[in-house]
């Protein structure tokens, strides 16, 4: 019994737990956007169930984090790739599957050089962190990583190609706050330096550039974040989480290149 709690909810209307400025759910929004599932997944904060932490939300991600996905059968999914997969394979519309076994392949391998290497230490970016040398190991890891999409990134309007993707939905994101937070909080003059790939395909989404249905849907949710970004900046993160304090210390490097 304690397992099917953890494990499912009320049966209705699928929803997910999400806010704006979440970068990991932000793949999720894209999907719902692109897809035109707004009136059939409803975007709710976690705070509708107490909170990440609270008991209820917790009882169906013990991990307490977002995004958390209810499904109309009332499944509990959590973790943002599981989620974006299950939207694109469950619900009508373009499904953004790329043609071949080595594009899919690719689009795979590049979400998850993201997810194993860059998530998990994305918080050096805005968190506190235990030390100004953690904090600058992690950047550096970072920017290594960051050459590495440099060089899986197509070089087109897309990540993988000519066609959008997941990869596109999972990547850009994060991109969003590396741009912010590299260039306004941690003095890089250019977030992309010697990654033009990347500088372009950031930039298409980000504008709307090619004028496509899934680049306005990429740049709704850079909207989203951005303005969410901007709250935290007036309400000081860079300074309550220890970032600016650390940057003083200046025998660590916080500027690439």
């Amino acid at each position: 019994a304690a397992r099917g709690r953890a494990v499912r909810a009320m049966s209705g209307s699928a929803k997910l737990y999400d806010i704006p400025v979440s970068n990991n759910g932000a793949r999720c929004r894209i999907a719902i956007y692109a897809k035109g599932l707004e009136d059939k997944i409803d975007i709710v904060p976690p705070s509708d169930l107490g909170g990440i932490k609270s008991e209820e939300y917790m009882a169906l991600n013990p991990k307490g984090k977002m995004p958390l996905l209810i499904t109309e059968g009332g499944i509990a999914l959590w973790e943002s790739e599981v989620i974006l997969q299950y939207i694109l394979d469950k619900y009508d519309g373009p499904s953004f599957t790329l043609e071949t076994p080595e594009e899919r392949a690719l689009c795979a391998l590049s979400t998850k050089i993201f997810d194993t290497y860059m998530q998990p230490i994305q918080g050096c970016l805005y968190r506190v962190s235990e030390s100004a040398e953690q904090r600058a190991s992690e950047l550096k890891v970072m920017d290594e990583n960051l050459h590495t999409l440099e060089d899986y990134c197509s070089g087109g309007e897309y990540f993988c190609g000519p066609s959008p993707s997941s990869a596109d939905m999972s990547l850009f994101p994060s991109f969003v706050f590396f741009e912010f937070m590299l260039e306004r909080h941690f003095g890089w003059k250019d977030w992309g330096y010697e990654k033009p790939k990347l500088k372009s395909w950031y930039d298409n989404l980000k504008s709307g550039g090619d004028g496509s249905e899934f680049t306005k849907h990429t740049r709704r949710v850079y909207d989203e974040i951005y303005q969410a970004l901007v709250a935290w900046e007036e309400g000081g993160r860079w300074e309550t989480t220890g970032v600016n304090a650390h940057k003083k210390e200046e025998e660590y490097k916080w500027v690439y290149p």
